[in-house]
């Protein structure tokens, strides 16, 4: 049998269109079903019916808003509506009238306006660990509910936030607190808004202009270093340190001295900045010095108070000059007008007993010259109090004594100023020892002058040196380091030459350096770490370190280490007590007595293990019996350690050589960059704040510290930085165990490790190592570009942390989710339904999470759901059962629908087919003509009546203009 002709199998819809037209059906649709406009914009709403017989129908639309009919053909007509400013203008209708049936049809009207700005909030410099509130703001959008706001900062997503429904347009703002780091600085702030109108309209996407932030850091006020006490007219350098500042090239620092803004050279290393400049007063009085230290809006300054005073040096004369024995010389010591106004003079003798006092300007003695007085020094020391320090200045001169005597001791040299008066006969040079002391010690800073004084007749000559350089002994020099040392003081006339060694030690305030107290130290979890400090200084200072805002375990016990580490400067049980040999080399940290015992030798040989020569080289101590505050061969050789027990006034290598630990005890059992090396001090007057055996470390560990090294003449501080660092974690707060991503965006797989230094984070998927993606550093930065979100991306991921102190593992599971896809509609057993008879409409959708189901269709007394409200149910048609079933698959990523048409028989309409089928010829040319012309209307129309058709979940368009997104759905039907 061959296949059907064209009229056979146009005939069962022409059997249909008949039946209905004896029913009486008639149907309007509109569309779009969701009409999207812009506010005050138009649209057009297209309006469709179905047959009429005789073709006696109208068309029209009900709406609140103005419109106005547009183009249309036979079975449809469009409508324009213009200026839609309402907000919620309500559904418009389509009715139609076919004689006396009438039907209708709505579509909704979804009005928005598109933000007039979007902008964030100027964000001011911050501070490091300081929270600020990022907000941005989005002007006059609707619908509100339609807008999502994202705050990104860089590539990191700070915050998505939606809104509500509200009437008409709304202006909101969106804000996250961020409490920002370093890494913070320079990164930009943006501000996504997005208005979705699907599935009915398009998105539209806005951004703000972005903002760059700017951190900084300046934790500490500058330290500053100036003398206390400076002369008018004398120049003394100041410097302004300031650590931890950031960004340290971005740090302005000023000096002025009393308001006036000095010169400043300023060098950056590191996260510490230090500014140097000249100071030269020309006007005595108390002058305020400060130094201010400005980043980004914050700025820190330091003062010192600087006393400048003016001190000419004091004057002494003798008169008569020279005296004879028995007259009454006068002895006048004055200076000039000092300011402060509170100058002291002395008269002393050579062995420094005073002999007057007094108030400035003048201070006289009288007595009487003797014999024994000839050659005796008297010294004029002035004295000036500025700022709690004493301030001195000597002048000296020596008195010469003539005498009535006859040349019975041998030769005598007649007086120039009388025949009768002669110079006691001729003496060797003596030194005593009250006139010139073997053991001095001075302080740096002070004024003193090496002088020696010498008897004999004629009167000898002095001079002193080291080290075959002549120094001077006459007017009184500023104290240095360098002037600590043995020298030969050497006294001569005609007769011969007498020698005396003097042994000077100069003490000083602590001080103390990078290598020494490395300001950045770097220590690692778990292992053994104590804080140490070497500082500089004699007597040799005591340190302690403590953290910047009080002692914490942590940091090092009694703010350095139990018993500052060594013992009286030296070692404890490392080499010898007391730090060094015990009366032979050095006791705390130096010389006992400022040089060696009794002035290095007693009767010219050695004793309790001296040296060869006189104990020391030229005398004594090489460069002051002390280096740097100790001494250098000064106590025995193989008496007690090698180099004299101490070498620069400590111990080496630990007060033994090789005899206690090398390299603090243990190493990495000490302090990595910056701990001490040798175990012990170096440079003799350096003293320790810690030991190596330390404690175990832990993360609150890190932070500032301060160490500060004291002895009598000062107090020296230095910031220290120390930095944990530890092996990486994943957590679930940094890398959540379970993620949602949704199918269409960015693909990104993001990880924040914790870990020091901050670690590098790889993952990938499993099953699938050759797409591993690297997160980064700091394990927040987002996967390589790829596609967006598919359901491929779905799995099970293996993210690893790594630094270089270990690595950790965690498994992230990914879940894709898509919005409904994939709506098929079906009438079981057939959408042909027979009257008083049953038939089920099944939906189903893919979807993530999965959908749920709602239906649009005739409403009837006999349905029943299903408990998931997938199918519906109908027991015993009947004509109120026929009709467009719609199902709809929504979730929270959007929602889709289709479509079938149900039919429901009657048994007289069994009858009216049969007498179609036996016609006449007429009947069936009736068929033919109305089937060809249907075909050629809808085809050129684009349009097909919907109940004339077989059952289906195909979807097709009604119009071949309709915008692909919407949701209408039809009949597709097959041509012949």
């Amino acid at each position: 049998m061959g296949p059907p002709g064209p009229a056979t199998r146009l005939l069962p819809p022409l059997v249909l269109a008949l039946a209905g037209v004896a029913r009486g059906t008639f149907t309007v649709a509109a569309w779009p079903r969701v009409a999207v406009v812009a506010f005050g914009g138009s649209v057009t709403v297209n309006c469709s019916r179905s047959a009429c017989p005789g073709d006696n129908a109208t068309l029209g639309l009900e709406t609140a808003l103005p419109a106005t009919p547009g183009p249309g053909g036979l079975r449809w007509q469009s409508f324009r509506l213009h200026n839609v400013s309402r907000w919620s203008p309500g559904p418009v209708t389509c009715s139609g009238r076919c004689g006396d049936a009438e039907a209708n049809a709505s579509a909704g009207v979804l009005v928005y306006q598109l933000p007039e700005r979007v902008e964030l909030e100027p964000v001011p410099a911050v501070a490091v660990g300081d929270s600020r509130n990022l907000t941005c703001h989005v002007r006059e959008v609707a619908p509100l509910q339609n807008l999502t706001v994202t705050l990104r900062r860089g590539a990191e997503t700070l915050r998505t936030e939606s809104f509500g429904d509200a009437e008409g347009s709304a202006s909101v703002a969106v804000s996250h607190l961020l409490t920002v780091t370093r890494g913070d600085h320079g990164q930009d702030v943006t501000c996504h808004a997005e208005l979705s109108l699907r599935p009915h309209g398009p998105l539209f996407a806005r951004a703000a202009v972005p903002v760059t932030l700017s951190v900084f850091a300046l934790p500490e006020p500058p330290q500053l270093q100036a003398p206390a006490i400076l002369e008018a007219g004398a120049v003394a350098n100041a410097s302004c340190r300031i650590t931890g500042a950031f960004p340290a090239g971005d740090v302005r620092v000023t000096a002025a001295l009393d308001q006036e803004p000095l010169n400043v050279t300023a060098a950056v290393a590191g996260d510490t900045v230090t500014a140097s400049t000249a100071l030269s007063p020309r006007s005595p009085g108390p002058r305020e010095l400060s130094c201010t230290a400005a980043v980004a809006t914050v700025a820190r300054t330091a003062r010192r108070q600087l006393h400048v005073y003016r001190f000419p040096a004091p004057a002494l004369e003798l008169s008569p000059a020279p005296a004879a024995a028995g007259s009454e010389v006068t002895v006048t010591c004055h200076a000039g007008a000092a300011e402060p106004p509170e100058a002291r003079l002395q008269l002393r003798d050579a062995d420094g007993g005073v002999l007057a006092e007094g108030p400035q300007p003048r201070l006289q003695l009288r007595l009487l010259a003797r014999r024994d007085d000839d050659g005796r020094e008297f010294r004029c020391r002035a004295s000036l109090a500025v700022g709690g320090s004493v301030v001195t200045k000597d002048a000296a001169a020596r008195l010469a004594v003539l005498c009535e005597c006859r040349a019975s001791r041998g030769p005598a040299r007649p007086s120039r100023h009388s025949p009768n008066l002669f110079f006691f006969s001729p003496d060797l040079p003596e030194i005593p020892a009250s006139g010139c002391p073997g053991n001095r010690t001075w302080v740096r800073g002070a004024r003193e002058a090496l002088s020696c004084r010498a008897t004999g007749n004629p009167e000898p000559t002095v001079v002193c040196g080291r080290d075959g350089v002549v120094v001077a002994t006459g007017e009184p020099e500023p104290v240095t380091r360098s002037r600590a040392g043995t020298y030969v003081c050497n006294a001569t006339n005609a007769l011969g030459t007498r020698s005396r060694r003097v042994t000077v030690r100069v003490e000083y305030e602590p001080t103390m350096s990078e290598s020494g107290c490395p300001a950045r130290r770097v220590w690692v979890e778990g292992q053994r770490r104590e804080l140490e400090c070497r500082a500089d200084g004699d007597p040799p200072p005591s340190t302690r370190c403590a953290r910047d805002s009080g002692p914490r375990d942590g940091g090092t016990r009694d703010s350095g280490t139990r018993d500052s580490g060594t013992r009286d400067g030296g070692t404890r049980d490392g080499g010898t007590r007391d730090g060094g040999t015990r009366d032979g080399g050095t006791r705390d940290g130096g010389t006992r007595d400022g040089g060696t015992r009794d002035s290095g030798t007693r009767d010219s040989g050695p004793r309790d293990g001296g040296t060869r020569d006189g104990s020391t080289r030229d005398g004594g101590p090489r460069d002051g019996g002390t280096r740097d505050g100790g001494t250098r061969d000064s106590g025995t050789r193989d008496g007690g350690t090698r180099d004299s027990g101490t070498r620069d006034g400590g111990t080496r290598d630990g007060g033994t050589r090789d005899g206690g630990t090398r390299d603090g005890g243990t190493r990495d059992g000490g302090t990595r960059d910056g701990g001490t090396r040798d175990g012990g001090t170096r440079d003799g007057g350096s003293h320790h704040g810690g030991v190596a055996r330390g404690r175990v470390v832990t993360r609150a560990d890190g932070g500032r510290y301060v160490c500060r090294a004291s002895n009598r003449h000062g107090v020296a501080v230095r910031s220290v930085l120390v930095t944990v660092e530890y092996q990486p974690s994943l957590g679930e707060r940094g890398c959540p165990e379970r993620r949602r991503w949704l199918e269409g965006t960015p693909a990104e797989l993001g990880c924040a490790a914790t870990g020091n230094p901050p670690p590098r984070v790889t993952c990938a998927k499993l099953g699938d190592p050759a797409n591993a993606t690297e997160l980064g550093r700091d394990g927040r930065d987002p996967a390589r570009a790829t596609a967006n979100v598919t359901r491929a991306h779905a799995g099970t991921y293996q993210c690893r942390a790594t630094n270089a102190h270990g690595s950790a593992v965690r498994n992230v599971t990914v879940a894709v989710e898509y919005g409904p896809a994939g709506v098929t509609v079906r009438v079981l057993p057939s959408a042909n339904v027979t009257r008083g008879s049953g038939f089920t409409v099944d939906c189903g959708a893919e979807g993530v999470p999965a959908p749920t189901y709602t239906w649009a269709l005739p409403p009837a007394p006999n349905l029943r759901w299903a408990a998931d409200n997938r199918s519906v149910t109908v027991t015993g048609a009947t004509t109120a059962n026929r009709g467009l079933y719609t199902c709809t698959a929504s979730n929270r990523h959007g929602r889709r629908a289709g479509s079938v048409v149900v039919r429901v028989d009657e048994s007289w309409l069994v009858l009216l087919a049969a007498l179609g089928a036996l016609g006449a010829a007429a009947a069936l040319a009736l068929a033919v003509a109305g089937g060809c012309y249907l075909k050629s209307t809808a085809c050129k129309k684009g349009e097909y009546n919907v109940r004339d058709a077989e059952g289906s979940s195909e979807a097709a368009c009604l119009h071949r203009q309709r915008d692909p997104r919407a949701e209408v759905f039809g009949i597709q039907l097959s041509p012949p």
